[in-house]
């Protein structure tokens, strides 16, 4: 996988963990939920936008390109939208 598509996948869990904080944050205390279940859903949909097979976007290269960008934008977005 080439420095492109990495940045790519990066950008795409970004964009997932803003829209599951502020799905997160209107539904409430159960929002957690929703966000998870959007996150992991994230590591199926960029196999299948991407065209990646399992050898090129593996458990452990997912969470360190996509499950990390994804918590660091759901959380604080979370954390946000539920005080407002």
């Amino acid at each position: 996988m080439d420095e492109d598509s990495e940045r790519r996948i990066e950008y795409f869990h970004m964009l997932l963990g803003l829209v599951a904080g502020i799905a997160s944050g209107l539904i409430g205390a159960s929002g957690g939920l929703v966000g998870l279940v959007i996150g992991y859903s994230g590591f199926f949909l960029t196999r299948i936008i991407f065209k990646l097979s399992q050898d090129d976007l593996s458990m452990n290269k997912w969470v360190s390109k996509g499950a990390m960008p994804f918590l660091m934008f759901w959380l604080p977005t979370w954390i946000f939208v539920y005080n407002l």
